[in-house]
C-alpha cells in the first residue's frame, strides 16, 4: 500500500499482518463465521458493495429477524438496498407501525469515503440478531438500516479518496457518479440515488434519522461529536426530546465507557481552535435540517478521522447500543413529540422562519484539545497549526451557538402552483407535501412576487448555478388561477417544508436553486429606432414621465451612458413590455381566496393555533 501520503502506518511484513488477523479482538468474540471484514482483518479494511450486501443477505437467511429489500437504482445502475431488523420480523411499513415501536431510520455511507458507519451497521445487525450479543435490545425499536446510501462513490473505491483520515486502506468517494454530493440534495432531489432515498423516507415514516459521517478539520480528543437541530428551525417538542434523550441520557452513557462526546466541532477561524467554535442551524439541503423540516428529529453523527479505524467503529457501536437502550425508555415519548409536531400548524399570517444566522453572543465551555502551535509556512504563506497529541489539554473556548432568523414570511393560507411547473409539482410530491388538483380556472386575490436585482452564482454548486443575490417585492392584487393548477395548503404537516421550498427567501426554495430560472429571461424586444420615436411620443403626451426620465440621468451616470437603458425605461412603461417577466408564478392566497381556488365559499376565520 503506498504510504507516503497517508495517515495509516504501513505493515511491516505479511507475518505481522498475519498475527494481526490471529489476535484481533472483535473478531475472536464474533461467533464462527459472523466476524465482519473489518473485524476480520484487524481493523486495516473496509468491504466493497458486493462483500457488504453479501454480508446482510446471510444475515438475512440466519435470522427471521433481519429482511433486505431493495429501494431504487443508482445512476450506475446498483441496487440500493436497505435492511430491516425488528423482534417481530417485519417487511413492510403496516407491520412496522403496528408493532407500536419507534421506526428509526439509521443511514452510513452517504460521503462513502467515511466509512465505518457501514462496517458498524454489519456488527450491530448481527450483535442484535444470530449472535445475541444485544438480544435484549432488538424490542426497542423496528430499525430501517441503508448501510451505503451512495452505492457509485462507494465503489470508486481506492486508497487516495480521504486525504485527511486514518484508514483503512481503501474506501469509496464522497460524491455519485454524477458527481453530487447527496447531503446537498435534500430539497431539490436532483441525483436518482436522493429519489430512491425519498421513496423509502415516505414509505417508512420513521420516528428518528441518525446520519454517520467522519469529519475533516481540526484534532482534539473526542473520538465522536454530534449534532443536532434545535433552534428555531425545529418544532420545540422535537429539540426537548432530543436534548433530553441525546444529552441528558447517551451522553452520559457514552462518557462513563471512556467516550466523551461534544457538540460538531466548527471552528470560527480554521486556523485557530482557541479563537472560538460556532454552532448554528442546518438548511434543509442537508440530512438532519432535512429531518427537522419534516417534523422528526435527527442526530448526525461525526467519528473523528484522525483516530484510527477500529476507534471510530468502536465508538459508533456504542454510540449505536446506547440509543437503543434510551429508546427503552423514551421511545413513547419520541413518538408523542413527533405527533406534537404534526399536529401543530403554521396559521395563515403566521411567521415562518426560513434563514438562519448567529448573534454575536457567546458563552465559554470546557473543550478536550490538545497543545496546538501556529507559525507562518514558507510553504503556503499561511499558518500552519500543529497539534500535540501527547499533550491533552482542556481548554476554554467560546462558543457562538445563539441562532437568528435573518429571513422569514408571513404563512398564506396556501400557495398555488401553475401546472406548467411540472418539475417543482414532481418534486413537491416526491416530498409527500399534501397538494390539490384545481379543475377549473379562475380568479383570486392573491400576493405574488416580483423580483428586482438578481445574480447568479459564477460557479456551479452541486449541478446548478443557485441563485446568490435577490431582491423581491410582494404585490397583491386579482390573479388568475389557470384550470390544473396545483393547491398547496399550509394546514398540513408539511407546512414548513412547504414554505422553505416555495419561498424566494429560503435558501433552499425551488426558485434559488434554479427551477425557475425562465422567468428571468426576456422572449420579445424592442428594435432601438421603434423606442427612439415611441419615447418621444410618450414623453410628449407625458410631462411627468419626461421629468422622471430627465432626473434619472442626471443622478445616474451608468443609466445616462447607456443608449439601451435609456431606451429600455420607455420600453418597460409600454403596454408592449413583458408582464410576467421576473414575477414569481407562485402565488400566495389567504384563507377565503384559497376556499375560492377550490371551488368553495369563504369561511368563517379561525383563531391561529400556538406553537
Amino acid at each position: 500500500m503506498p504510504t507516503s501520503n497517508r495517515l495509516v502506518r504501513p505493515r511491516a511484513n505479511a507475518l505481522a499482518f498475519a498475527l494481526c488477523l490471529a489476535v484481533s479482538p472483535a473478531a475472536l468474540a464474533a461467533p464462527d463465521g459472523w466476524a465482519t471484514p473489518a473485524e476480520t482483518s484487524g481493523y486495516t479494511r473496509t468491504p466493497r458493495y458486493a462483500e457488504t450486501m453479501a454480508y446482510f443477505e446471510r444475515l438475512d437467511a440466519a435470522s427471521p429477524q433481519v429482511a433486505m429489500l431493495e429501494f431504487g437504482r443508482s445512476s450506475q445502475d446498483r441496487a440500493m438496498r436497505a435492511v430491516i431488523v425488528s423482534k417481530q420480523g417485519v417487511t413492510t411499513p403496516e407491520a412496522a407501525h403496528a408493532t407500536g415501536k419507534p421506526v428509526i431510520f439509521i443511514q452510513a455511507a452517504i460521503h462513502p469515503g467515511e466509512n465505518e458507519g457501514k462496517d458498524v451497521l454489519m456488527a450491530l445487525v448481527r450483535d442484535l440478531t444470530v449472535s445475541g450479543k444485544h438480544a435484549d435490545l432488538v424490542d426497542e425499536a423496528v430499525l430501517v438500516l441503508v448501510p451505503i446510501f451512495n452505492v457509485d462513490g462507494h465503489e470508486r473505491f481506492g486508497p487516495f479518496n480521504r486525504i485527511n483520515q486514518n484508514g483503512p486502506e481503501a474506501m469509496g468517494w464522497r460524491a455519485t457518479a454524477q458527481n453530487l454530493n447527496l447531503n446537498r440534495d435534500y430539497t431539490k432531489l436532483d441525483a436518482p440515488e436522493m429519489q430512491a432515498w425519498m421513496r423509502l423516507w415516505q414509505a417508512w415514516n420513521p420516528d428518528l434519522l441518525i446520519d454517520m459521517h467522519n469529519t475533516n478539520g481540526a484534532d482534539y480528543q473526542y473520538a465522536m461529536t454530534w449534532a443536532y437541530e434545535a433552534a428555531q428551525n425545529i418544532e420545540a417538542p422535537l429539540a426537548d426530546w432530543q436534548r433530553r434523550a441525546f444529552d441528558g441520557v447517551v451522553k452520559p452513557a457514552l462518557a462513563t465507557q471512556g467516550w466523551p462526546v461534544a457538540f460538531y466541532v466548527s471552528l470560527k477561524d480554521s486556523t485557530n481552535l482557541r479563537a472560538g467554535l460556532v454552532e448554528g442551524a442546518s438548511g434543509p439541503r442537508f440530512s438532519v435540517g432535512y429531518a427537522a423540516a419534516v417534523n422528526r428529529p435527527g442526530l448526525l453523527v461525526e467519528t473523528h478521522m484522525l483516530k484510527d479505524f477500529r476507534t471510530r467503529a468502536t465508538v459508533n457501536e456504542a454510540l449505536l447500543v446506547e440509543i437503543l437502550r434510551m429508546l427503552g425508555k423514551e421511545g413513547e415519548a419520541l413518538q408523542a413529540a413527533n405527533a406534537q409536531a404534526d399536529a401543530a400548524r403554521f396559521a395563515d399570517g403566521q411567521t415562518v422562519p426560513l434563514a438562519f444566522g448567529l448573534a454575536d453572543t457567546t458563552e465559554t465551555i470546557d473543550f478536550l484539545g490538545y497543545a496546538d502551535s501556529r507559525t507562518e509556512s514558507e510553504v503556503s504563506g499561511g499558518t500552519w497549526v500543529r497539534y500535540d497529541t501527547s499533550k491533552p489539554e482542556t481548554l476554554r473556548v467560546p462558543v457562538q451557538r445563539a441562532v437568528t432568523v435573518t429571513a422569514e414570511t408571513q404563512a398564506p393560507a396556501a400557495y398555488v402552483v401553475p401546472p406548467q411547473w411540472t418539475a417543482v409539482v414532481e418534486r413537491l410530491r416526491m416530498h409527500g407535501v399534501a397538494m390539490t388538483r384545481l379543475d377549473a380556472a379562475t380568479t383570486v386575490e392573491a400576493g405574488r412576487y416580483r423580483f428586482g436585482k438578481v445574480a447568479w452564482a459564477p460557479r456551479p454548486f452541486e449541478g446548478r448555478h443557485a441563485i446568490a443575490e435577490l431582491e423581491q417585492t410582494l404585490e397583491t392584487g386579482e390573479q388568475a388561477v389557470p384550470a390544473g393548477s396545483w393547491l398547496v395548503p399550509m394546514d398540513q404537516p408539511k407546512a414548513r417544508l412547504a414554505a422553505l421550498l416555495l419561498e424566494p427567501a429560503s435558501p433552499d426554495s425551488f426558485l434559488r436553486w434554479g427551477f425557475f430560472d425562465a422567468i428571468f429571461e426576456e422572449k420579445e424586444y424592442a428594435e432601438p429606432r421603434v423606442m427612439e420615436a415611441m419615447a418621444r411620443e410618450m414623453m410628449a403626451k407625458d410631462p411627468a414621465l419626461k421629468a422622471e426620465f430627465e432626473a434619472k440621468l442626471a443622478a445616474d451616470a451608468a443609466f445616462a451612458a447607456d443608449p439601451r437603458q435609456r431606451l429600455r425605461f420607455f420600453y418597460q412603461r409600454t403596454p408592449y413590455f413583458d408582464t410576467e417577466f421576473s414575477r414569481y408564478p407562485v402565488l400566495r392566497l389567504d384563507a377565503d381566496a384559497a376556499r375560492r381556488a377550490a371551488g368553495g365559499t369563504p369561511a368563517p376565520p379561525r383563531p391561529a393555533a400556538a406553537r
